[in-house]
Parts: C-alpha cells; structure tokens; sequence
C-alpha cells in the first residue's frame, strides 16, 4: 500500500490540522486586547470613556512594548525553527509534535499568569510576557513544520487541498480569537480570556497525540519501498546550496508577504479604533474578518490549484492585488470590513499558493530543513518590521489623534513596501519558471506505481526512516 493509497489518511489530516490550532488562537490574543494591554487607565477620560478605548483592567505597555510581544514572538520563531526543521529530517514528527505542543501550552499558560494578581503590573510582568511570549514562538514554529511534513509525504497528490485544509482550521483559531476574547475579557476579565488561551493550546496537544497513533498505524501499512533504516545521512551545506533560485524566490516573497500582513493585525485593532472611531470589541471583529474569509477561501484555493495548477502565478496576482488593499486603508475612507475582507482573501490566495511550493522544489530529504529557512526569513522579518511599527508609533501612546493618525500612515507605508517587493518577485519567479519549464504552474499529475518508486530512489538518496523508533519520512 502506498500513502495515497491509505482511507484513514484524511482522519490523520484532521489531527494535523488542529496541531497548531491553540498556537494560531494564542497568536493574536494581544491584538484582540489590544486596547487592554497597551492603554492606560490614566487614558479613561473624555472621548475614550465614549468610544469604549477606556478599561479599568489596561496594563498601560504602551504602542513600542506592545509591538516588542510580537517581534519576540516572531523572532524566537525564526531562531529555533532552522534547528527544528533539521531536526525533523533526522528524527521524524511524531516526538517533534508532542513537545511542540506542550511547549505551546507552557507559554500560553506563563502569559496568563503574567496579569494574574501575583505578577499585574510589577517589575516581572513584563519580562514574563515576553518569555512566555518567546516559548509560544517556538512552539509555534516546530507546529507549523511538522504540519508540512505531514501533508508533503501523506498528500503528495493532494498539496493545495491538504494545506487548504491546514490554513482554514488554524484561521478558525485566529477568528475564535477575535470573536471571544474581547468579550471574555469584558465579561470576565483579562487574565480569563488568557486562560481560554491555555485551553485552546490543549486541543493542540490532543490532535498531537491523535496524529502520532495514526502514523503509527499507517506507517506499518506502507509498502517496502517506504521503509528504511535509521542510518540517515546528516545534512550537507552542498543541499543548501543546491536549491534552485525558485526556492530562494519562494523563501523570500513568503517572508515579504507575511511581513506585511502580520505586523497590520497586530495593530489592525487599534489601528480601526483610531482612525474609523469604534469601540474595542467592534474593532476587534472588524480586524478579525482578514481572517473569517480565509476559512473558505483558502480551502476553495487548495482545490483549485490541485486541478488546474498555476501557483506562482496565483501568489503573484494575492500579491499584488494587495497593494491597493493597503494604499486604501492609509490614505482613504473605505470601509474598514471590505478592506479587511479583501486582504484576507488575498493572503489566503497567496500562502496557500506559496507554501506547497517548497515541496515542489527541493529534494524530500530536504523539504524540513527548506521550510525551516523560509520560516527563519519569515520570522526574522515579522519581527523587524513589528519592531519598526513600535518605534515608529512610540513608547507613549500618543495623544493628539491626527498625530497618532499620521504615525498610522508611515506604519502602512512600510507594510505597502513589504508588499511590493513580494510582488516583483512574485513576477521574476514566473519568468524563470516559463524559461526552464518549472514545476509550480503545472497541474499535479498521478504518477504510476513504478513512476513513484523510482521518484522516491532518485531523491531520496541515503534518507532514511526508522518505523520502530516512530519516524516516519514525512518530507
């Protein structure tokens, strides 16, 4: 039997997908209280006690510590994730997912304990909030790796479905978030919706354990040809540098791309607040709508580019029709929901298209270590660009609202040049795959049997798996 060839492989998808799920509700919980977290009570006064920016709970952080959550986050993503994709073509998934997700629950749980009455408003508060906030990064980034090997060796005939599927859940998670926490939090407090946070990371470490027995059981069901020895070969810089300029292409507008839309829901909350004048909770949902669309859409994606191919040519135009998507929120009086709406349609267009690339392109030995790169200029990115907003917006809240608008402006222009430049490349990687007759606008074609096992010898080389030790190939 062959993995395509395996019913319970879409069970095995279904615990895939719901790895990363409490990560991806976590992620975004500073931008559902935004208000809480960076505001100060000394700010409950005149048109904010109107507008609902007032909250007797605000931990008053400020727009720059405030944006440094982020940037940690993103960053302790960048750093661990290149080791953790080495790692996962050495030793496999199975492991990697329990400790990521464990690792997930840990920092959700410090970040809520971080406002509990213990630790509100001293001198740890902060410094715990960015550890646990550094830890959440880390988990999210080995999540997120073991997901894509996951899909790459169980659905090698089904990429853009699998990972349409992948992105739609954990959207769930971001659009739960946006949806609940800032009601929670009114209802019930800050440090309650936290917890929900903690709860949400559990889920994770139950769909972990769900996917480890059902590799197991798949595993010892696969043909001959897909079982190997221990004895891997380690990774040689030669593989790095073997990777085809498609691949440094991908790696590049990926980090671009999600530079310029990240950093914007981080602050998108806020920034809704400031310039259309909603309340908090009202700001949130708006903010969140990048998000619901991308339920449907990037799922619809995934099918699409399965039976019609064209993926770089789909990032490109994800790419830049969100240029005219970020120009509008700067300089016009659009509303807020259909710009929020268009941008989550053009992200899902876009990271659904780019991500599968990857496994198109590289050796399978390889395909953990390949996306670990691309998380790293990913993350790396995110962060910078996360710290320049809080710079830029400053250590204080500022309190002249045109000035505040304007610093607003100057934000979004760095995101529209984050943009561009995906978009650029997004043009010179479909010249260079018309020249050398690229795989990534070809349509996905079911290889034979003998096609596929001799696929599997020429670029497999020495990689090897080990079923006993519960590593599976899963390049």
């Amino acid at each position: 039997m062959e993995q395509v060839d395996w019913s319970w492989r879409y069970v095995l998808l279904a615990c895939d997908c719901f790895i990363a799920f409490g990560c991806f509700y976590c992620v975004d919980i500073p931008s559902a209280l935004q208000t809480e977290i960076q505001s100060s009570y000394s700010n409950c006064t005149g048109a904010s006690l109107l507008n609902g920016s007032c909250c007797e709970e605000c931990l008053g952080l400020g727009p720059d510590r405030y944006n440094q959550l982020y940037a940690v986050f993103s960053w302790t993503n960048a750093i661990v994730v290149l080791p953790i994709g080495v790692l996962l073509d050495r030793l496999g998934n199975r492991m990697t997912a329990i400790l990521s997700t464990s690792m997930a629950v840990l920092g959700s749980s410090l970040f809520a304990l971080s406002v509990t009455s213990y630790f509100k408003m001293t001198s740890i508060m902060f410094p715990l909030m960015m550890f646990s906030r550094g830890l959440l990064g880390a988990a999210n980034g080995g999540c997120q790796l073991v997901q894509d090997r996951v899909i790459a060796y169980w659905f090698p005939d089904k990429l853009g479905l699998a990972f349409g599927a992948i992105v739609s859940v954990i959207r769930c998670g971001n659009v739960l978030n946006f949806f609940i926490t800032s009601n929670i939090a009114k209802i019930y407090g800050v440090p309650m919706a936290l917890w929900t946070g903690a709860l949400m990371c559990g889920v994770g470490c139950v769909a972990a354990l769900g996917y480890c027995v059902l590799d197991m059981i798949g595993s010892r069901k696969l043909d001959k040809n897909h079982v190997f020895n221990i004895k891997s070969q380690p990774l040689r810089m030669s593989d790095i540098r073997n990777f085809p300029l498609s691949y440094w292409l991908v790696a590049v507008m990926i980090s671009t791309y999600y530079s310029c839309f990240i950093p914007y829901v981080a602050n998108g909350s806020k920034f809704i607040q400031d310039k259309y004048g909603y309340n908090r909770v009202t700001s949130s949902y708006i903010n969140g709508a990048v998000y619901d669309v991308s339920i449907i859409v990037c799922l619809s994606t995934g099918l699409v580019l399965d039976r019609f191919g064209g993926r770089a040519i789909s990032a490109t135009l994800g790419s830049a029709l969100s240029v005219p998507v970020i120009i509008s929120l700067a300089f016009f009086e659009l509303p807020p929901l259909i710009l929020t709406i268009c941008f989550g349609t053009f992200y899902s267009i876009t990271v659904v298209s780019l991500w599968p690339c990857i496994a198109k392109v590289v050796p399978l030995s390889t395909v953990g270590t390949a996306n670990g790169i691309a998380a790293f200029l990913q993350g790396l990115n995110i962060g910078l660009t996360n710290l320049g907003i809080g710079k830029i917006m400053g250590a204080v809240e500022e309190s002249d609202m045109n000035n505040r608008i304007s610093k607003w402006k100057i934000s979004l222009a760095i995101l529209l040049s984050q943009a561009l430049v995906c978009s650029v490349l997004g043009i010179w990687l479909n010249v260079n795959e018309k020249l050398k007759n690229g795989l990534l606008n070809g349509q996905h074609k079911k290889a034979s049997l003998t096609e596929k096992t001799s696929l599997i010898q020429n670029r497999e080389d020495d990689f090897y798996d080990s079923i006993d030790s519960g590593c599976s190939i899963q390049a």
